[in-house]
């Protein structure tokens, strides 16, 4: 019994943490949006003013103008340069679990990324924590978010964030509705499969 409720809530614990990164770096942690990169967190913050000061954590809900403010949680981050780089998804890029990823060539290639970058922040080290940019989505496409920081000893973290604008709200509910529906159907598997063990044979009675 106890076995089988661990394993249980392994596999809710994985499905959820995929769940609420779906969007690669960037996802929810107790209700603040969070984009991971390497050992540390950035807070990430969204939103839109010529349609309302809702803010949004992955998808864009609309074109215009779109204002992105990143908050350093972790100091040391304060001490790295942080580049930050918003491409279009071209369609070209390898896949990884649905999502497009760029490899450590495509990185590191103006040829690449040139072509296809809307807004680009050079190497900077932000010493408040804080950096906020503003920039404008004329039409619903899809982009890639990539943010890369290096300490002074040239070591790089790269988060990278697809996300969509004017996306409807469909896709999202899709891609949720089917990892809550894995998500069933495994607890289930493990709790009605495990359950069924032999049960001990009967011990005859002696004949009186």
């Amino acid at each position: 019994m106890i076995i089988r409720g661990l394993a249980a809530w392994l596999l809710a614990t994985v499905l959820l943490t995929s769940a609420a990164y779906a969007h690669g770096g960037v996802g929810m942690v107790d209700n603040r949006c969070v984009l991971r990169i390497g050992p540390d967190l950035m807070f990430f913050t969204g939103y839109q003013p010529q349609n309302s000061r809702d803010e949004f954590c992955d998808d864009v809900p609309n074109t215009g103008q779109t204002v992105v403010a990143l908050d350093m949680q972790d100091t040391e981050l304060r001490d790295m340069l942080t580049e930050i780089r918003i491409i279009r998804d071209d369609g070209t890029h390898t896949r990884m679990n649905g999502l497009p990823f760029l490899t450590d060539a495509e990185l590191t290639s103006p040829e690449v990324l040139d072509p296809v970058t809307i807004k680009h922040l050079p190497p900077k080290k932000y010493p408040t924590g804080t950096l906020t940019f503003e920039l404008n989505f004329p039409k619903n496409d899809r982009f890639i978010g990539i943010v890369t920081v290096e300490n002074q000893h040239g070591q790089r973290y790269v988060s990278q964030f697809p996300f969509a604008v004017g996306q409807p709200i469909g896709r999202n509910l899709v891609l949720y509705g089917f990892m809550l529906a894995a998500l069933i159907a495994g607890v289930y598997g493990i709790w009605h499969y495990g359950g069924k063990q032999k049960k001990p044979a009967a011990i005859p009675k002696n004949p009186a």
